[in-house]
């Protein structure tokens, strides 16, 4: 497969001509080139259309976009640049190869629409450099075979691995790529299931933030029922949806409020009280804080919404939790009694032990004894202060 050489430049109707389907399943049927409209309108199409006749039929494998704007203007004929192609195989490589380096940008969504034929050309041939170094490992029977082996081992190193290969072809990061990835393999599976709303959407997201579309379709509480949303015509973006989700009547969050307790129909595990305290609620999670019966402690456990199997319980520390914020504003100076107080609040109830330490927070002797400390702080730091001050005078 190659070029004709020294081809001649021909000009043709823009009606004899064809654009490749896969030109229009990538890059869309129409898209909009004012730029490159303005230019041709003012000094015609500067760069020929490459074409291939193999089956005889003039198939666009590049320039779709000149000749959508050549019909537009109604030009009678465009430049055309025939290629040789011996298969269908042969048009997609060079449709591929033309437009890898397009001008006017491309979206993210055609670019992973790239990324995925590269790893189906790149990835035969990264097993097949692996097949042969395994031969020629196997075949060496060279009597310095460490010397062989190494030199082997080190030829396999110079190959790049396929994703890096694909990803510096469509100029993005490795890691981008991999979270690409994923959101393009949904688009293709709404699509397979002719959810084309969704498609749409999702494709926009993806278009204007990879990160973005990746999270949301790692959010499968949220994911899912946004796209039952976008194909009944309830909303008209992702964005919308999320927003609808974590604000509006069809949010899973909106039941769950902080510090309030559940009592789990089952126990989480074994070892841990059947009632936890809602202590933090995410983006993904509502986040419980629970005790772990074994050693007493508090323990933290992030769960979805849909996970949660559990029935809202009365407060049952109100006035436990009511002289707690009471000591810690009252000792809010002091940051190992605030941290102490803190873990406490996160517990769905206190046990005896938990309830004598808030006695001795609020007994005399406690705060006499803290009130003593920072008294003699004070004076330790006057006495200090005192001592610079001679040795400044000396």
């Amino acid at each position: 497969m190659s070029l004709v050489q020294n081809p001649a430049i021909v000009y043709i109707s823009p009606a004899e001509l064809v654009v490749h389907p896969k030109l229009i399943e990538i890059y869309g049927e129409n898209e909009e080139r004012p730029a490159l409209e303005k230019s041709i309108s003012e000094k015609g199409i500067l760069e020929s259309l490459k074409v291939s006749a193999r089956t005889g039929v003039n198939v666009v494998l590049a320039g779709k976009c000149r000749l959508q704007i050549a019909r537009k203007l109604l030009i009678s004929s465009v430049k055309v640049e025939f290629v040789e192609s011996g298969s269908p195989e042969e048009d997609l490589k060079l449709v591929l190869d033309f437009n890898l380096h397009r001008e006017g940008g491309k979206t993210h969504y055609q670019k992973f629409h790239e990324g995925q034929y590269w790893e189906s050309v790149l990835r035969p041939q990264a097993k097949e450099r692996q097949r042969q170094s395994a031969r020629r490992l196997n075949q060496s029977n060279d009597s310095n075979l460490n010397h062989s082996v190494t030199e082997s081992k080190s030829q396999l190193g110079k190959g790049k691995r396929v994703i890096q290969e694909v990803s510096e072809n469509l100029n993005i990061s490795v890691g981008s790529y991999h979270k690409g990835k994923k959101v393009f393999e949904l688009i293709s599976q709404l699509r397979e299931l002719e959810k084309f709303k969704a498609v749409v959407a999702l494709e926009m997201e993806f278009n204007r933030s990879i990160d973005a579309a990746y999270k949301f379709v790692c959010n499968q509480d949220i994911c899912y029922q946004v796209i039952d949303l976008l194909e009944a015509d309830e909303i008209g973006s992702i964005g919308d949806g999320i927003a609808w989700m974590l604000n509006g009547d069809r949010n899973p969050f909106r039941r769950f409020q902080l510090d309030q307790v559940y009592q789990f129909k089952k126990r989480l595990r074994p070892e841990l009280e059947i009632v936890g305290r809602v202590i933090a609620i995410t983006n993904e999670f509502v986040v419980f804080g629970l005790r772990n019966l074994v050693n007493m402690s508090l323990e933290i456990v992030n769960l979805r919404p849909r996970q949660i199997d559990a029935e809202l319980q009365d407060e049952p520390s109100a006035s436990q939790r009511k002289r707690i914020f009471h000591l810690m504003q009252k000792f809010s100076d002091v940051f190992p009694v605030q941290v102490s107080l803190a873990e406490l609040l996160k517990l769905p109830n206190l046990t005896d032990k938990e309830e004598v330490l808030l006695r001795m927070y609020e007994s005399d002797v406690f705060e006499k004894t803290w009130e003593d400390y920072k008294t003699q702080m004070k004076a330790m730091e006057v006495s200090t202060n005192r001592k610079k001050d001679n040795i400044r005078a000396a």
